[in-house]
C-alpha cells in the first residue's frame, strides 16, 4: 500500500470534511467551466439579433456563477484545512503513541534528530499535501474532464484535435514523477542527518565549548547543511525545469487551435461565438495543467515523507506484550536470571550464561570494569530488552547462538543442528535452551510491560528531569501522590532542605534536563522519584557518583531503611555500598565470575579481593590528596 494511499487512509477516517472539500470541489469547477458558454450565448445570440435586454440577464448569469464558484472554493479550501488538521492531529498522536511504545533497540538504531525530522518536518510537508495538493491534482482533473466534455458539445471536430494533450499529459506526468521523488527523498533523508548533527551539538555544547572545538563542530554542520542545501537546490532545479513543460505545451496547443479554429470560422463551419468561446476553454486547461504540475510535486515530496514517518509506525518491536499477559501485583521482589545470554539483535553476545538468584529484600551490588555486562543485566529486569531466545553452543570456551533456521556459523563455517546437537569435527556439542528472566517466579516475558515496570524503580547515572516543577519531577512515577508522600520521598534524599528553600519551593520550575541544579541535587531528586513511585525492586545505576562523599553517606544511612524489604541492585564502585550489600556479583566479559557476600569473596582471594584492594587505596589517598589541594601552597585546579 502506498504511503499516501495510507495517508488517505487516515483522512477517510473524517469522511464528512473529505467527501465534503471534494463535492465542493466537483461543483465549484462546474459553475466555473460552464462561464464561456455564456460568452457563446452572447455574442452568437444576443449581438446579432440585437436583444439588448438580454446582456444584462446573461451578464448577472455569469456574474451568479463567478460568485457560486468563489463560494464552494471557499467552502472546499475550508473543509480541506480543516482535514488536514485532523489528519496531522490523529497521525502525531499515533506517532508519539508508537514512539513511547518503542523498545530501547529501535532507538540505539534511530538517531533523535532522525526521528525528530520525521515526526515535524516530514509530518508538515504530508499536511501541506492533504491541504494543496488533493485540491489542485482533484480540481485539475476536475476541470480538464468538464472542460473537454464541454468542448465536444461546442465542436467535436476541435476537441478531437485537444485530446492529443492527454496522452501528452500523462507522460510528462510520469516521467515528472520519476525524475523528482528520488532527490526529494534524498534531500529529505539529508535533513534528518543535519538535525542529528544539531541536537547532538546543542545537548553537547557544553563539551563542544570545553575542548574548543567550535570551528571543528562548525565545518561538521556546515557539511551537512551544503549537502541539505545542494540536494534541496537539485530538487527546485528539476522542478523549474519541469513545472513550466505541461503549460507550455498547452500554451502551443493553443496556438495551433487559433490556427485551426481560425481557418474553420473562415470557411463557414464554426461561429464566431462557439470559436471564442472554444479560445476560452483551452485557456482553462492551462490553469489544471498547472495544478497537475504543483499537485505532482507535492505528492512526490508527501510520498517520500511518508516513507520516513511511516517507517515509525510499521517498525516491528521486539518487546511486546503476550497475548495473554499476567498483571503483576503483590510483589515480593524475587528476581532470578536462569542460563541467560543476551545480544543486541542476535549479534554477538553480551551476556553469557548468567544465573543469579536474588531473594526478597536482598541488596545485590554489582561491580565490573567497563563493557562487563551490568547495565545490560540490570536493563533485562524492567524488559528494556529480552534475553537472547536462541539455543546456544559452548565450542572452545566461546558460546555460539543457534540461528532459527538451525544453523551456528563458525568462523567462515555453517554448521547445521540436528536431534538437539551440533557436531563439529566429530565432536557432539549439546544445544543450551534459551534461558529466562523472572520476577516473582514468572518468565518477565509474561508479565504486562507496564504494570511490570511500575513495580521497578530506577535511578540512573546521569538522571533525566522535565521542565516542570519540582514536585511534577518527583512525582512523576506517581502522579497522583500526595505533596506528604512527594516531601517525604525528599527528606529520605536529603533535598527536602534544599528544595524549601527554593523561592517557590515545590512548585519552582527547574528547566529542562535540571539545568538549574547540581549533579548531587539531580541525582537526589531522581531518587526521590523512585522513591515515591514505592517500587519492589530498586535498580540504582551509580546513583551517588555525583555527590560528594558527605552527601553520599548521608544518603545511604537514609536509603538504609527504605531498602529494608525491597529487592535492590546497584551498580557502585564505592565501597560503603558494597559492603553493606548481601550479596556481591563481580562481572567479566559479560559474565558472573564471582558471587557472594563481602566477606566470602575477601577469603576467597580472587578478582574482588584485588579490586577491593584497589579501591582502598583509591580512597584512603582522596582525603591527602584533596587537603594537599585545598593547602595554600597546593594546586587549585
Amino acid at each position: 500500500m502506498g504511503y499516501v494511499s495510507r495517508l488517505t487512509a487516515y483522512a477517510l477516517k473524517h469522511r464528512g470534511h473529505f467527501i465534503g472539500f471534494l463535492a465542493a470541489a466537483v461543483v465549484g469547477t462546474l459553475f466555473n467551466v460552464l462561464t464561456p458558454l455564456v460568452l457563446v450565448e452572447i455574442i452568437d445570440s444576443v449581438i446579432p439579433t440585437a436583444q439588448y435586454d438580454l446582456i444584462i440577464t446573461y451578464s448577472l448569469l455569469y456574474l451568479a456563477l463567478i460568485t457560486l464558484y468563489m463560494i464552494f472554493d471557499m467552502a472546499g479550501r475550508y473543509l480541506a484545512a480543516l482535514m488536514a488538521q485532523h489528519v496531522i492531529f490523529d497521525l502525531r498522536n499515533d506517532l508519539y503513541d508508537s514512539l513511547m511504545e518503542k523498545d530501547l533497540a529501535f532507538y540505539d538504531e534511530n538517531e533523535t534528530g532522525q526521528l525528530l525530522a520525521r515526526v515535524t518536518t516530514d509530518v508538515t510537508t504530508m499536511r501541506e499535501f492533504l491541504f494543496w495538493g488533493y485540491r489542485v491534482i482533484f480540481i485539475g482533473v476536475a476541470t480538464m474532464v468538464g472542460t473537454y466534455v464541454i468542448m465536444w458539445t461546442l465542436s467535436p471536430v476541435l476537441t478531437t484535435y485537444m485530446l492529443i494533450l492527454i496522452p501528452l499529459t500523462a507522460g510528462f506526468v510520469y516521467v515528472f514523477a520519476t525524475r523528482i521523488r528520488p532527490v526529494f527523498y534524498e534531500a529529505r533523508s539529508q535533513y534528518g542527518v543535519l538535525s542529528s548533527v544539531l541536537a547532538e551539538n546543542i545537548v553537547g555544547m557544553k563539551v563542544v565549548q570545553s575542548f574548543a572545538a567550535a570551528d571543528r563542530e562548525y565545518d561538521r554542520v556546515e557539511r551537512e547543511n551544503r549537502g541539505f542545501y545542494e540536494l534541496r537546490l537539485e530538487a527546485l532545479r528539476r522542478l523549474s525545469f519541469y513545472r513550466p513543460l505541461l503549460p507550455a505545451v498547452f500554451g502551443i496547443a493553443t496556438g495551433a487551435l487559433i490556427y485551426i479554429g481560425g481557418f474553420t470560422y473562415f470557411l463557414g463551419d464554426l461561429s464566431f461565438g462557439v470559436f471564442v468561446g472554444f479560445l476560452a476553454l483551452v485557456g482553462m486547461l492551462i490553469l489544471p495543467a498547472r495544478f497537475l504540475s504543483w499537485g505532482v510535486g507535492m505528492y512526490q515530496r508527501a510520498s517520500a515523507a511518508g516513507e520516513r514517518t511511516f517507517y515509525i509506525l510499521d517498525h516491528r518491536d521486539e518487546i511486546m506484550n503476550p497475548e495473554d499477559p499476567i498483571d503483576l501485583a503483590d510483589v515480593k521482589g524475587q528476581v532470578d536470571f536462569t542460563d541467560a545470554y543476551f545480544s543486541y539483535r542476535g549479534g554477538d553476545f553480551i551476556l553469557r550464561d548468567v544465573d543469579l538468584h536474588v531473594k526478597p529484600g536482598q541488596v545485590v551490588a554489582l561491580l565490573g570494569g567497563t563493557g562487563s555486562g551490568k547495565t545490560s543485566l540490570i536493563n533485562l529486569i524492567p524488559r528494556f530488552y529480552d534475553v537472547d531466545d536462541r539455543g546456544t553452543i559452548t565450542y572452545e570456551g566461546r558460546s555460539y547462538g543457534v540461528s532459527k533456521s538451525g544453523t551456528v556459523k563458525i568462523g567462515d563455517t555453517l554448521h547445521r543442528a540436528s536431534d538437539g546437537v551440533v557436531e563439529i569435527d566429530g565432536v557432539k556439542y549439546e544445544i543450551q535452551k534459551p534461558g529466562s528472566v523472572s520476577v516473582d517466579g514468572i518468565d518477565v516475558r509474561q508479565y504486562r510491560i507496564e504494570r511490570l515496570r511500575r513495580s521497578i524503580g530506577m535511578v540512573h547515572q546521569d538522571p533525566f528531569l522535565f521542565s516542570a516543577s519540582v514536585r511534577e519531577n518527583i512525582a512523576f512515577g506517581r502522579p497522583q501522590a500526595s505533596i506528604e508522600e512527594v516531601e517525604e520521598a525528599a527528606k529520605a534524599a536529603l533535598i527536602h532542605d534544599f528544595i524549601v528553600s527554593l523561592e517557590e519551593g515545590y512548585d519552582s520550575v527547574i528547566g529542562e534536563r535540571g539545568v538549574k541544579l547540581s549533579g548531587g541535587q539531580k541525582q537526589r531528586i531522581a531518587i526521590a522519584r523512585a522513591l515515591v513511585a514505592n517500587p519492589r525492586i530498586l535498580i540504582l545505576d551509580d546513583s551517588t557518583s555525583s555527590v560528594d562523599a558527605k552527601t553520599e553517606m548521608m544518603i545511604q544511612r537514609a536509603l538504609e531503611n527504605l531498602m529494608r524489604n525491597r529487592t535492590t541492585f546497584i551498580i557502585t564502585h564505592r565501597l560503603s555500598t558494597i559492603r553493606n550489600a548481601d550479596l556481591i556479583v563481580m562481572m567479566e566479559r559479560g559474565q558472573i565470575v564471582e558471587k557472594g557476600s563481602h566477606e566470602q569473596l575477601l577469603e576467597s582471594g580472587g578478582l574482588y579481593s584485588e579490586i577491593h584492594s584497589t579501591l582502598t587505596e583509591m580512597e584512603l589517598a582522596a582525603p591527602s590528596v584533596e587537603a594537599h589541594s585545598e593547602s595554600p601552597g597546593g594546586s587549585r585546579g
